[in-house]
Formats: C-alpha cells, structure tokens, sequence
C-alpha cells in the first residue's frame, strides 16, 4: 500500500499512459531506488582511499526531472575530519563525567 498521495497518483498515471497493472509500476519505481542505494551502500567511502581510487569510482547518479546526485572528494574528506571531531568531542564529554 502507498500512503504517498503524489505517488499513488504518478504510479496510477503511468500504470495507464503504459497499460501495466500499478503492482509492476510501483516494483519498477522500487527497484530503482533499491539498486541507487545498495550502488551507494558498496563504495568504500568510509575506508582511507586515494583520491585516485575515488575518482575510479561511480559516485554520481543522473535521475531524470531531479538532477544529479553526487559526491565529491572535498565533501568525503570534510565528511570524515567532522566525524574525526565529533568523536573527540564525544571521548572528552564522557571523560569529563
């Protein structure tokens, strides 16, 4: 079941202009978020990589009427220094207590 009145009406729209039952519509709409996000979920981001490996990598995805989503090296490196930081915010919190 939808809950999602937008979706539920551009999965009924397209189950018509194609002439498919809405099941399949809603099976091909999920599969194509669930293979952007298991892509997603295997790259090595966490990992220390070069940015010679990262740019071997397929880190952008083109989604018709959305645009791009992307990451970049600058954003990755910035990702993990926050991530460093908060984790030394967090250790000196709890030794502080």
């Amino acid at each position: 079941m939808i809950y999602n009145k937008p979706l539920r009406t551009i999965i009924k729209g397209v189950s018509q202009e194609l002439n498919l039952p809405e099941e399949v519509v809603l099976v091909a709409y999920r599969s194509y978020w669930e293979f952007i996000r298991k892509t997603i979920e295997v790259l090595p981001l966490k990992d220390d990589i070069t940015e010679e490996d990262f740019n071997k990598l397929k880190t952008n995805f083109n989604i018709p009427s959305i645009g791009k989503l992307y990451v970049t090296w600058d954003k990755v490196q910035s990702t993990k220094k926050r991530r460093i930081y908060l984790q030394q915010i967090r250790e000196n919190n709890v030794t502080k207590d």
